[in-house]
């Protein structure tokens, strides 16, 4: 029987769904239209014009111009940049500290950190990431931070059901018969068998 790697299963069971495709293909393109956003643009995003301003959308201006003359689409093209860019890095904040927090509240019961996730869980996502913002000041890199931080109880508990179940399985208890430690065990068994749902939140 032919071997697999992990990845390639994963690429294996995603071809299979089309409607994933489609959204892979999307995403793609947006993630293309941000980096060749310079090339592509007709104006400058903030190319203004006095003359030009509240044009209706036409020929030369596609989606029309705003108050000031500036382009709408030119502006629609580089904003792309800032959406992908703080969506990937408030996602990323999120599955990090959400998975490890997690992982841990799963499999060390006694560390009791689901109640502290429980506790932000009960503060509105946005007056959370508000608040966060309010303590580190306004910024780009805080406003990531602090949609991040604030997304982080909901990947926690995805993660901390997903792991509670996958730990149960014979697999892993084959493992810790062997005589592998809890980080492996985590690392090389639970995680990559939990990972599924965290890729679905």
């Amino acid at each position: 029987m032919k071997n697999h790697s992990m990845l390639s299963e994963i690429w294996r069971r995603f071809k299979k769904n089309k409607q994933a495709l489609v959204g892979l293909i999307v995403l793609i393109l947006f993630v293309l239209i941000a980096i060749f956003a310079d090339q592509i643009a007709p104006y400058g995003y903030d190319d203004q014009d006095a003359s030009r301003a509240m044009i209706a959308p036409c020929a030369e201006h596609i989606f029309g111009t705003d108050n000031l003359g500036r382009d709408q689409l030119s502006r629609l093209i580089y904003g792309s940049r800032y959406s992908l860019a703080i969506g990937f890095l408030a996602v990323g904040i999120s599955v990090i500290t959400g998975g490890i927090l997690g992982v841990l509240a799963a499999y060390y019961p006694k560390l009791d950190i689901m109640r502290c996730m429980d506790l932000f869980m009960a503060i509105p996502q946005m007056l959370l990431a508000m608040c966060i913002v309010t303590a580190l000041g306004s910024s780009l890199f805080n406003l990531m931070l602090a949609v991040g931080l604030s997304s982080t109880p909901k990947f926690a508990r995805v993660v901390r059901a997903a792991v509670m179940s996958t730990r149960e399985q014979e697999f892993v208890e084959a493992a810790r018969a062997i005589g592998a430690n809890n980080w492996r065990i985590i690392v090389h068994h639970i995680l990559p068998n939990s990972i599924s749902s965290l890729i679905v939140q």
